[in-house]
């Protein structure tokens, strides 16, 4: 629902006032050079910024990893498979510098291996070709009495044995080795749980029967920590992962249908060479705007955002209605991202709103970063606003 902003291009930008900070889209050159070392490969001295953030620079010859495309096996939510990415990226930063590393998608969990660690640790093991261990990391059952059970004894068993890992997403983090090529720094983790369990059973006739078992968060917390001791420990067996540090963070899922994402609630890092796991909290959240729950955790927020949308009510006759997404990082909001979808009869009615719109923002979000998406009722894009209170304007884009 709510589109990430990667690359904003400097022909098409219009500002309110002031001149852009055209230094935060400055590209270094690309360095073109083979390596004559076939381990290590050659590498681009290339970033790409956004208004608000920074990513990690990426190689020149893009590899897929290993586990391509398997995210959906064990995540079915677009918008938790995003902040699954874009999180662990964030919370990588801390370890592994954005200038001094370059982003990989994972090369050393192939999907087999993924697919084995989320089965339950009484089913059969699949072959893989990491060389990992590969039994089951969620709990298991008697694979036998399952199979010859009815419907309600069958989720009976899921009911009273959820599983509680859904995936294990990895991340590579490599350092310049000094000759214009690169090698593995670093690996990052995150292992997503279930926040509630989802399971479907057959009966004899070949129907499906679905089922849900709402997962306590005190329990899956617990789990959670085992898990990942568990991952560390496996990761350690591989010969190019085991002396090199491993960024691993605990996400947990929200429900199905939920209009926002989950959120990271554990970290660790794990120095070279070592497998103990100290974990520290991770404190985020998201809420939706306007939402029972954001007016109950954060009151003072949603009034601000309800006079905010009043104002938008009172300015343009066509007024649809505005909703947000807030990111919360130790109990502030860390960015917001707003949504307006209005009924516009002409480019003239989008600049002055867009206008309007970018001076509420001034007024009553001046401390936080704002980005604001502003569509048609087709959901066809007319005009985006990005507010930084670091920054003098605002970015300013007219379709």
């Amino acid at each position: 629902m709510f589109k990430k902003l990667f690359v904003i291009l400097s022909a098409s930008l219009i500002l309110l006032s002031g001149c852009l900070p055209f230094d935060n889209l400055k590209k270094d050159p690309v360095v073109e050079e083979e390596s004559d070392n076939e381990n290590e490969k050659a590498i681009p001295l290339q970033n790409i910024n956004t208004t608000d953030d920074k990513y990690y620079k990426s190689l020149k010859n893009y590899e897929p990893g290993a586990a391509r495309g398997e995210i959906g096996y064990g995540v079915d939510n677009r918008i938790d498979i995003d902040e699954m990415e874009t999180g662990l990226m964030r919370l990588s930063k801390g370890t592994f510098a954005i200038d001094d590393y370059y982003f990989q998608e994972g090369q050393y969990l192939d999907k087999t291996t993924i697919r084995n660690w989320l089965k339950r640790s009484s089913e059969k093991e699949g072959k893989a070709r990491s060389g990992l261990i590969q039994k089951g990391l969620n709990p298991g059952f008697d694979q036998e009495v399952y199979e010859k059970a009815g419907v309600d004894q069958k989720k009976e068993m899921h009911s009273n044995n959820p599983k509680i890992l859904s995936y294990i997403l990895e991340q590579n983090y490599l350092k310049d080795s000094g000759k214009d090529s690169v090698k593995l720094g670093g690996i990052s983790l995150a292992l997503a749980f279930n926040s509630t369990y989802y399971y479907t059973v057959r009966d004899e006739k070949g129907l499906i029967h679905k089922g849900d078992k709402k997962l306590d968060a005190d329990d899956v917390k617990k789990y959670a920590a085992k898990t990942g001791q568990e991952v560390v420990n496996r990761l350690r067996q591989h010969p190019e992962l085991q002396d090199v540090p491993i960024v691993i963070s605990l996400f947990y899922e929200e429900e199905h249908g939920s209009v926002v994402p989950g959120n990271y609630f554990g970290k660790a890092v794990v120095k070279g060479g070592s497998t103990k796991v100290d974990w520290e909290d991770v404190d985020e959240k998201y809420y939706f705007f306007p939402s029972g729950k954001a007016e109950e955790d954060h009151r003072e927020d949603f009034n601000r955002f309800v006079q905010f949308e009043g104002k938008i009510k009172e300015y343009f006759p066509n007024y649809i209605g505005v909703i947000g997404e807030a990111l919360y990082r130790n109990d502030q909001i860390s960015k917001l991202t707003i949504e307006i979808p209005m009924q516009f009869k002409g480019k003239s009615e989008v600049i002055s709103f867009t206008q309007y719109v970018n001076y509420l923002v001034k007024q009553y979000f001046p401390d936080e970063i704002v980005e604001v998406n502003i569509k048609s009722s087709l959901d066809e894009q007319e005009s985006l606003i990005v507010s930084d209170p670091s920054k003098d304007d605002s970015v300013v884009h007219i379709y």
